[in-house]
């Protein structure tokens, strides 16, 4: 929002609208969030009619104390205490990220246990724009990390970000937002021989009380927000330090996740915490899950019908739920998003693609992990799981009576793909259930 008259004059500076998810860092209500408009002669917002457009997405029965909250977010950051409130929040995140980085070497020099430790995924050195100087992230003043955002670039180039082809100051870190780093891959996705998923640090974490952000395949994203405070971030580094004890000796399962080995007794009963980390990661590495995430992002699928026909398709029953194995060739009636990065990978009116596609690939490489790793599995939004067989079932369009006969390159009729349920083949396209 800081597009305004001062940063971007003249007449071509553009209207700015932008989603904040308040609750997240201010003192707010879960689900709390707010639309916030920077209106430019250029594009003027009548605010009106703004309200009218929203309320097409929203409910004319609101919880009030959670708008409520939003008010009281709002007085809290006007005025100085509100800079100063957050000035804190930065700052603690600064000191939890140097600490993990001195006790990462600590770790290493001590020569009394396994030299390894949970990273950051942050720069290793940075640059004092007053004295040039270059300064190790731990050692550099708490102030100039707090107030230099050249400390939070990902500078072209440099290792410890992966990303190649980067211009200068194309992007930067959230000091608040801390991306802890597993063991197993680096930043170049090249993996080890050994490692431990995030996913398991994440479920240990739960255990001790602590919630994460976001948890991918080796990396877990931890939120610093008003009023975190020494004491928290203290108790994510004992928990930390608890969990590399209990990996260091390998410690029975049902010592460090209970209710894991509880609930799934015949896969995890007289398993190791080091043993289940070591499955998981041979896994991941065999699976390429990494890799095919990647591919899946870079390979987009073809738009072969618009959004608004799949949605009407999807609530006159127009629509069936199909394996995975049913689905290549098949066109996509529902949005299919897995988090993180909770970035759509399949969109309604996209074709679903070849078996070998990066997209079946993917998400095939995710139903195989979810089966053999129950209790882990997979956030994936607009997949639904079958209770019998744990198929992945993704919501396609039903063939109408024309696409069924129409001839192939072959010269033959494409035959109805197989539904989760016998019925839904049989129900004619368009047609309530």
């Amino acid at each position: 929002m800081s597009v305004d008259e001062d940063t971007f004059p003249g007449p071509d500076r553009p209207t700015v609208f932008a989603t904040q998810s308040t609750h997240k860092l201010l003192a707010a209500l879960s689900q709390s969030a707010m639309v916030h408009v920077r209106s430019s002669p250029r594009a003027p917002v009548a605010h009106d009619r703004f309200n009218e457009a929203l309320m097409m997405h929203g409910t004319t029965s609101p919880l009030y104390p959670m708008i409520a909250s939003l008010d009281v977010a709002t007085a809290m950051m006007d005025g100085p205490q509100g800079r100063c409130l957050l000035d804190e929040a930065v700052t603690e995140a600064v000191r939890f990220r140097q600490e993990m980085v001195r006790l990462r070497r600590r770790v290493e020099q001590a020569g009394d246990r396994p030299p390894w430790l949970f990273g950051v995924w942050q720069p290793d050195t940075v640059t004092d724009p007053d004295s040039g100087a270059r300064l190790p992230f731990d050692e550099a003043p708490a102030e100039l990390l707090r107030t230099e955002p050249a400390c939070w670039h990902l500078e072209p180039g440099a290792a410890w970000h992966g990303f190649p082809g980067l211009t200068d100051g194309y992007c930067m870190l959230d000091p608040v937002k801390v991306t802890l780093t597993c063991p197993g891959i680096d930043a170049t996705g090249a993996t080890a021989a050994w490692g431990i998923p995030a996913r398991v640090l994440t479920a240990y974490l739960a255990t001790r009380g602590i919630v994460v952000e976001k948890t991918d395949t080796y990396t877990t994203l931890v939120l610093f927000s008003m009023g975190i405070t020494k004491g928290k971030w203290g108790t994510l580094l004992d928990a930390l330090m608890d969990f590399k004890a209990l990996f260091d000796q390998d410690a029975p399962l049902d010592r460090v996740l209970p209710a894991l080995t509880a609930a799934h007794p015949r896969r995890y009963a007289g398993q190791t915490l080091g043993g289940l980390c070591q499955q998981m990661h041979d896994h991941l590495r065999s699976a390429h899950l990494v890799t095919l995430l990647e591919t899946a992002f870079r390979e987009l699928p073809e738009p072969v019908a618009p959004p608004q026909r799949c949605y009407q398709r999807l609530v006159r029953g127009g629509t069936h739920r199909v394996a995975l194995r049913d689905a290549p060739g098949q066109v996509a009636a529902a949005m299919v998003t897995v988090t993180p990065p909770g970035i759509p990978v399949l969109m309604p009116g996209e074709c679903v693609g070849a078996a070998d596609g990066p997209l079946l690939r993917y998400l095939t490489a995710l139903e195989s992990f979810d089966r053999r790793f129950p209790g882990f599995h997979s956030e994936t939004h607009g997949v639904t799981l079958d209770p019998d067989t744990g198929d992945y079932l993704i919501e396609c369009l039903l063939p109408t009576a024309d696409e069924r006969t129409a001839p192939t390159a072959e010269g033959q009729a494409v035959p109805p793909a197989r539904a989760s349920h016998p019925e839904e083949s049989a129900r004619p396209s368009g047609t309530a259930p």
